[in-house]
Parts: C-alpha cells; structure tokens; sequence
C-alpha cells in the first residue's frame, strides 16, 4: 500500500523551503478582500481571515490557499485554533444571529469542514476583535476569552464549547487586542469610552475583576503580547511601542525614532525576546531584546498589514490589505538583504500542479497541470486517510499543458487530495474541497 501522508510532508516542505527567500516572501491569494488575521497551528497547516466572510486554509505554508465557506457574512476580525479539528473564527455579523446582535463567534470541529454559531450571552453589536485560548487549570479543558467591546468580555472554561459573559466591570467602550499567559492572569488594551481614547486592562483572576495599567504616552493600544507573566510589548497608534518586564505595574515607551513612523497594529513577542510588530503603509519592525529596541524590515509594500504571527523564532506570516487579499511569510525571522520577493508563477516548480476549479466544487471539478518536458504521468486522487481513491491519469504525455475532469458526484463530502508524479516521482500535492 502506499504512505501517502509522508509523502505529502515532504513535498510540503521542500517547496516550502525551496520558495524561501530572504527576508519576507509574498504568497499567492487569489482572493480581492482584504485579510485582518492569521494563526498557525505548525510550519504547514495555517489559516487566515477577512472581510465578508472570507475564511483561507493553507496546507503548505502558505504556498496556496482554499477558500473555506463559513456562515459569516461580514468581517472576521479574529482566528484561532486549539488543533487541526477544533478552530474558532470572530468578528462581526449581517443580522443573521438576531437582531441587533452582530457579536459573531463561529466554531468548528471538523477542520473547518462545517461552522456553528455561538452565541454570547446578553448579546452584543460590538465586533469581535479578538479571541484568546490558554491551558486551564490540571486536568480540566482550554480556557478562553472573547472580546467584543471593553463591556463585553466573554470566557469559557470548557474549551471555547460555551461562554459566559466576565463579572469585571471593565468599562463600556472597546477592546482591540487581549493576550492571557495562563488561565487567569491577562491584559487588554483598546479604548474604554468614547471620552477616554486608550487604555490598559489587567485582570489576574480570570476576568473576575479588572485593574486599569498607566499608559505612558496616553495614545490608543491595538495589539499586545505576552512572553511570560512579566514580559510583555503592546503597539498602537503615532508609532507607539510600548514594553514592560513587571507584568504591567510600569510601561516604558520605546525611544527609537525609526518605529515612530506609522500606527501599529499588531505585535507578537516569542519566549526567547525576539518580537514582530506589524501596521500601517506595509511597515514591518523586529526586537531582539525583549522590545527595548526595534529596527525596521522591508515589506515592499504600501498597503496595511493587520496582524502578524510567529510559531518561531524563523517561521511566521503576515497578513494585510483592503482590496486584495495579503499573505507575507519568512523562514528567516525576515532578515536579510533582499526584502520581500515576489510569488513567481512561471519559475516556481510548485505551479507544475494547478488549483483544480471549480474549488470548493459539489460534483465535478478541473485539474489542469503542465509539463515542462515529456514523462510518464501519475495523477491520482486521495483522502483524508491517505488512501488512494481513483487514478485520474497513468500513461506518458508530452510537455505542455493537460487537463482532466475528475466526478466526484458519488463520495461524500470532504477535503480531497491530488497528487501528480513524474517518472514515479512526486511532484506536487493540491487539496479539494467537495462541498453537498
């Protein structure tokens, strides 16, 4: 029997590895809506979301992406998965929930194959901004929290499967950001009212109570990341850059003039003191010590970037844009001399392989591929399982461009794979996705 999983792996992570470039790389999206977040469950399986509902799914790094339908049909503002089953999308709804509550928070269980709505309690027209999972306490399930608006804040202690809304009087404006280092110990930064325009929460007993922090330069916060209990950086608006190493008690504004050029949207700090913030006009800025000082990264780009994520201290991602979808990756901690470097379809061996389409698909679908010399052709067709379901193509063909029509009308819905092979070596892999 074939071992088709490893083989996937590998092919994964060699193109991974062979479309690293110095510094910061850009991914082909296909998509025209802009992208608010990102999170990484490994170096491979990443997901992203957007405007009008827009849900992308990686298997590969970041080297292409399905577009995952959802019940949503405005903003997701905020992603987050607990593993490669259970996730957990936020943002903002049309009224489909009921009316006047736009508190959108969906989940899934099945690898994002099918989305629930979850109602939070007491409702709210605030958007959700951000959604944080932590360990709980021994031997019980994830905790979570969901911000929608400073007076909204939700928690759940049985793994995100219900909410409830905190007992802290925590103000009545908005939350931008909120990051927990353990189950009760987190902070959140935003705008607290409409007469007050920043602030920094803190709450050490699960959000049964909350204690607002000193922000020195008084200037609206829209992200903040915690290393430790003690170690923390928080960005925001006219360039600013906050750090603390006492969990909040103080705040030191960064002094360097270079960060002090843009607003700040997104920040994510690793265990070892390096740091990535992420805003306005393409700017990217990296620490290397715990958020004292910052130098600036080349991006390329003009175009907001909205939140960055890191599993790392060489792999991480950056998604932005308003009217095309954008997606940045590094395998280098986004060092090096050349900037950013443009997706290349005709040279990149990875585009041998086409996106079948239709894709998603209900019943029959397109898988085209080209051949920059003659071989013999294997295109076979897998599932979830690694076992083979059918073989499309198995014969010698000249080089150029192919295609076959593959009718799936009879197997259950669900994400396929594709594999092509050349002289009985492989060569790509594309995941679809057959829909009822």
């Amino acid at each position: 029997m074939k071992t088709f999983y490893p083989i996937l792996l590998l092919i994964v992570f060699c193109l991974a590895n062979a479309n690293g470039q110095e510094g910061w790389t850009r991914q082909s999206t296909p998509y025209s809506i802009g992208l608010s977040a990102v999170f990484a469950i490994d170096s491979l399986n990443v997901w992203a979301s957007g405007q009008e509902g827009l849900i992308i799914h990686s298997v590969d790094g970041g080297l292409t992406w399905d577009s995952i339908p959802n019940n949503a049909q405005k903003g997701i503002y905020t992603i987050e998965f607990l593993n490669a089953d259970t996730g957990f999308a936020g943002g903002r709804d049309n009224g489909s929930i009921g009316p006047g509550l736009n508190s959108l928070v969906q989940r899934t269980t099945d690898g994002g194959l099918n989305w629930e709505f979850q109602q939070m309690p007491g409702g709210s027209q605030n958007s959700i901004m951000d959604i944080d999972f932590v360990e709980g306490p021994p031997g019980e399930p994830m905790q979570g929290i969901s911000v929608g608006g400073l007076a909204h804040v939700w928690n759940s202690k049985d793994g995100g499967e219900t909410w409830e809304a905190a007992n802290g009087d925590c103000g009545e404006g908005n939350f931008n950001s909120c990051f927990f280092s353990d189950f009760l110990t987190g902070w959140f930064v935003g705008t607290p009212s409409n007469v007050k325009p920043y602030t920094i929460m803190f709450t050490n007993d699960g959000c049964a109570s909350f204690v607002e922090q000193t922000d020195p330069v008084e200037v609206k916060l829209n992200g903040v990341c915690f290393a430790s209990d003690l170690k923390g950086v928080a960005v925001g608006n006219a360039g600013t850059v906050l750090y603390t190493s006492d969990g909040g008690v103080s705040w030191e504004q960064c002094s360097d003039d270079d960060i002090k050029v843009t607003t700040w949207f997104s920040v994510y700090l690793l265990e070892n003191g390096k740091a990535w913030a992420a805003g306005n006009d393409g700017m990217i800025a990296y620490s290397d010590d715990w958020g004292h000082s910052w130098e600036l990264q080349e991006s390329g780009l003009s175009d907001p970037l909205w939140e960055v994520f890191f599993i790392n201290e060489n792999k991480g991602w950056i998604v932005g844009g308003f009217s095309e979808s954008i997606v940045l990756s590094t395998n280098n901690g986004g060092s090096g001399s050349t900037g950013i470097q443009d997706y290349d379809d005709e040279g990149s061996q990875s585009n041998i392989l086409e996106q079948n389409y239709p894709n998603p698909f209900s019943r029959s679908t397109q898988i085209s591929y080209k051949l920059k010399r003659s071989a013999n052709i294997t295109l076979a067709v897998f599932d979830l399982s690694g076992r083979k379901i059918l073989t499309l193509v198995n014969e010698f063909q000249t080089a150029g461009a192919h295609s076959v029509d593959w009718d799936a009308s009879h197997l259950a819905s669900g994400f396929y794979f594709c594999e092509l092979e050349m002289n009985n070596e492989a060569v790509e892999v594309r995941k679809m996705l057959k829909v009822k």
